[in-house]
């Protein structure tokens, strides 16, 4: 259709807090970032019609978002949900199940460990139209999982949140990012999307099973978040995707030396 968007940018985001770290944004930084979308006049969809969008089933006429949280920490609740509330913004928050009510506790936790919301939460925030994900059971980096261990973590999830919350739950995000095509297979056996931390905006030719993210943490300067939102931020991503490239190269050596 002649002026539909090409590509998608799907946002990432974890705790809406002043912790410390690349997964916490401060609030008022989070929401001058909703602002910026909703003065642009960006539209805001669910990740549904970004399925239905990658499956050409769907258009989009002019530029569009989505919005998604991984690890459902409790800051969502007070600091992120009353600004996509009064923005009308949808969004998605992927939850490790077996954690939930509990602390972070995984691998790259922050010292001060941030607490995840309970289900009495998650269940009100479900009922006010956020949509829930699994981000498996124990937040476990499925990379290193058998496939007995592997379907375990996906199934698992997933079952507790439609049973918890009474809705379907078709939608993924693997720890860390972390994923290989024996895990993307065993995903897509039970999820309709995934999306995962490649740092690019989705396109319809992106695979659905791992959809690309743009990490927020990179955007906190207000100008280069405009521009991004304006179509002139190509460069600045392409610096920074070049910029995690070499992080992810230096910390594989460093893996491969120590074990």
């Amino acid at each position: 259709m002649p002026g539909a968007v090409e590509t998608l940018p799907i946002l990432t985001y974890h705790s809406i807090s002043n912790e410390p770290g690349p997964t916490s944004i401060a609030p008022e930084i989070f929401r001058a970032q909703m602002e910026e979308i909703a003065a642009a006049g960006v539209d805001v969809v669910s990740l549904d019609e970004v399925a239905c969008w990658v499956a050409g089933q769907a258009s989009f006429e002019r530029r569009t978002v989505a919005i998604t949280f991984d690890d459902a920490f409790s800051d969502f609740a007070g600091a992120a949900f009353p600004v996509l509330e009064r923005l009308k913004f949808p969004a998605t928050v992927f939850v490790p199940t077996a954690i939930v009510g509990g602390a972070e506790n995984w691998i790259g936790a922050n010292d001060n460990a941030r607490k995840l919301m309970d289900w009495e939460e998650i269940g009100a925030l479900a009922r006010r139209g956020v949509a829930f994900g699994s981000h498996t059971k124990s937040h476990a980096d499925l990379t290193g999982l058998d496939g007995a261990e592997l379907d375990e973590e996906l199934s698992a999830s997933r079952k507790e949140l439609e049973a918890r919350l009474a809705r379907p739950a078709p939608h993924f995000a693997p720890p860390y990012g972390r994923s290989n095509e024996a895990v993307r297979s065993a995903i897509m056996r039970h999820y309709s999307l995934s999306v995962g931390v490649r740092l690019d905006e989705a396109r319809r030719s992106s695979p659905i099973g791992d959809l690309p993210r743009i990490e927020m943490f990179y955007y906190r300067d207000l100008g280069q978040w405009r521009a991004f939102l304006d179509g002139r931020g190509g460069a600045y991503l392409q610096i920074r995707r070049a910029a995690r490239g070499v992080r992810e190269t230096l910390s594989g050596m460093t893996r491969q030396r120590h074990y």
